[in-house]
């Protein structure tokens, strides 16, 4: 008898070590920390053309891609002819805005015979329109550092609003013969060409995604 109030005695104490050991050595659910955002912090630059800004033509570009239709390759191009217009505040998206076009049949895709035949006759340019227009209706804080931007795209004849996701890259003094500054907003967004702009295709996804890199100097 003395013997077994022995060994419980020790297998009590083994449970008694065993609970103290996992309570001290294991996170329980409830005392996982909470893990906050980081803090993103907004500068104070404004890009504006009505003061003193001008588009950058020559370090800007107006990037697209789609899926080959039922193929895994990747159609990508450009545009060679376009502008863009910004009023940007940078602490104040809600007083900011930007415009601007491309001239679809200035498309380029690296081959010539392709941008000139059924790309063009795809877009359809000479009978609706050989603009495409981008109109920035409403821009926020995205809460990641960045913004989102909710605008108007007219296109092939048929006006949408797309959502693109805004980026400013800050201002950066350059010291030439005459010195200028630069800053630059690069954004992404994505449409479908044929359910939502009437796109008649065999070769190109209903998938579009546009990648826009402007840049904006002013003389210092």
């Amino acid at each position: 008898m003395k013997n077994i109030k022995v060994l419980i005695a020790f297998v009590a104490g083994l449970i008694v070590y065993a609970f103290l050991i996992h309570n001290s050595s294991c996170t329980r659910e409830n005392s996982i920390p909470t893990i906050e955002p980081p803090d993103f912090t907004y500068g104070d630059e404004t890009v504006k053309n009505s003061e003193g800004w001008t588009f950058d033509k020559t370090h800007s570009s107006v990037l697209w891609e789609t899926d080959y239709l039922g193929v895994s390759a990747l159609l990508t191009g450009r545009f060679n002819t376009f502008t863009a217009k910004v009023e940007f505040d940078e602490d104040n998206p809600e007083t900011s805005s930007f415009s601007g076009f491309v001239v679809l049949s200035t498309v380029n895709t690296g081959e010539p015979g392709r941008d000139q035949g059924c790309l063009l006759n795809t877009f359809g340019v000479a009978d609706i329109s050989d603009t495409a227009r981008l109109t920035s209706k409403q821009i926020a804080f995205d809460g990641k550092g960045g913004y989102v931007a909710t605008a108007e795209l007219d296109f092939h004849g048929v006006k949408k609003d797309v959502t693109m996701q805004l980026n400013y890259t800050e201002q950066t003094h350059i010291d030439a013969t005459n010195p200028y500054t630069v800053a630059g907003l690069s954004g992404q967004f994505e449409f479908n060409a044929k359910s939502d702009f009437a796109i008649v295709s065999t070769s190109i996804a209903d998938r579009v995604v546009i990648k826009l890199n402007l840049q904006f100097k002013k003389p210092d």
